[in-house]
């Protein structure tokens, strides 16, 4: 047995969730601090400011320029509220993959094996490091914007939303200019986090793969009782596989289904915006870094969403590389049951209506160009 630390690699994810009150140590929340700083974080900075944001859309709604220009960001942060609470509704179940993964049966046996689970890691932490400095350097500039350009003289907010008094008046514009800028960096954390921590359960059903691969293409001395016992110990694996894949994505299920669809219409409103404002102004550019981190985004849930379903599809046939041309009856037949059951690879979905892949990708950037055709349609007209 190789020694391997899983850990290294939730341990950023679940801290910081800790942080914005929605890890607890314990399965459930309990009537203690914690739980007061949850309802206090998440009341405030993610109900508050997404009930703002939510009515400005109201207010703009018959002006289509305004409307694109202040709401592009603002279907991003309602996600926030779905993400939050799937995450919540799903403690118990999350906690018990995460135990799950850290079991002996997920450790590497050898080199090989190590060097698949550290590449198929290291691919993850080079996403999470792209996708949170996107996100967190999008949200900065748009947080300081208003000062960049001079425009906090005339009381311009950094994001755009309806409150029911004068924001414009000293010490009060302040106060909200302050409350947003705390409000959507606390949501970005939320969302690069959640997001992530998808990517990563994706990418440790995709690493157990490659691990049921090779130690079936390298069972040997098959006619050996101790070759038998190693197959029932890869059809086992195969049953944890199958158990986590299901458990994680009825996680987030509402979660990918909510997120493609305001990723479509996010990458529409963002491309209506580019065609309308002034090329290589201020706007133009937070308009592009925003688009980058949504791009980023929905890429990673289909990259990772994709290796699943082609290292699962890899399983019958490194089953059918293993020695067993000379294997007893006993030996065959178990090798046939598990080719059959992993004759359909393992697919990430969203409530069964898509899957996580590069073709679905490709569908959500034409829909985005659909809804950007249809905004300039409308415009023109």
């Amino acid at each position: 047995m190789v020694n391997l630390d899983w850990k290294w690699t939730v341990k950023t994810n679940i801290y910081i969730l800790q942080l914005t009150g929605l890890w607890p140590r314990d399965e459930t929340y309990k009537l203690d601090l914690y739980t007061l700083w949850t309802l206090t974080v998440t009341i405030l900075f993610t109900w508050g400011h997404n009930f703002f944001q939510f009515c400005n859309m109201f207010v703009v709604l018959n002006d289509l320029e305004n409307f694109t220009d202040n709401n592009f960001i603002t279907f991003s942060c309602l996600l926030s509220l779905i993400k939050s609470y799937s995450l919540v509704k799903n403690m118990t179940t999350l906690k018990q993959l995460i135990a799950l993964l850290f079991k002996t049966l997920f450790n590497p046996e050898n080199i090989t094996q190590r060097i698949l689970i550290e590449s198929s890691m290291n691919v993850w932490k080079v996403v999470y490091i792209v996708f949170s400095f996107c996100t967190c350097s999008t949200t900065l500039v748009l947080s300081v914007h208003p000062i960049l350009d001079g425009s906090f003289r005339q009381g311009r907010l950094p994001f755009s939303a309806w409150y029911p008094y004068d924001t414009q008046q000293s010490p009060i514009y302040e106060i909200v200019y302050l409350y947003q800028v705390l409000s959507m960096g606390y949501l970005a954390v939320i969302i690069y986090n959640i997001d992530t921590f998808i990517a990563l359960l994706n990418a440790f059903v995709g690493v157990q793969c490659d691990i049921l691969c090779d130690k079936l293409r390298n069972l040997q001395d098959t006619e050996s009782s101790a070759a038998r016992k190693e197959l029932i110990g890869c059809i086992e694996l195969h049953k944890e596989i199958l158990s986590i894949a299901e458990k994680s994505n009825r996680f987030y299920d509402w979660i990918i289904f909510s997120q493609f669809f305001s990723s479509a219409l996010s990458t529409g409103l963002t491309l209506f915006q580019l065609s309308v404002v002034q090329r290589f102004s201020g706007h133009f550019y937070f308009t592009i870094m925003f688009e980058s981190s949504v791009f980023t985004q929905i890429f990673m849930y289909c990259w990772f969403g994709n290796e699943v379903e082609i290292k699962s599809n890899n399983i019958p046939y490194a089953a059918f590389e293993a020695d067993w041309v000379n294997a007893d009856l006993g030996f065959k037949k178990d090798l046939l049951f598990l080719i059959v059951k992993s004759q359909r690879p393992i697919k990430v979905s969203a409530l069964n209506l898509f899957y996580l892949n590069l073709n679905t990708l490709m569908t959500i950037l034409r829909t985005s160009w659909s809804y950007f055709v249809l905004l300039r349609q409308v415009d023109s007209g």
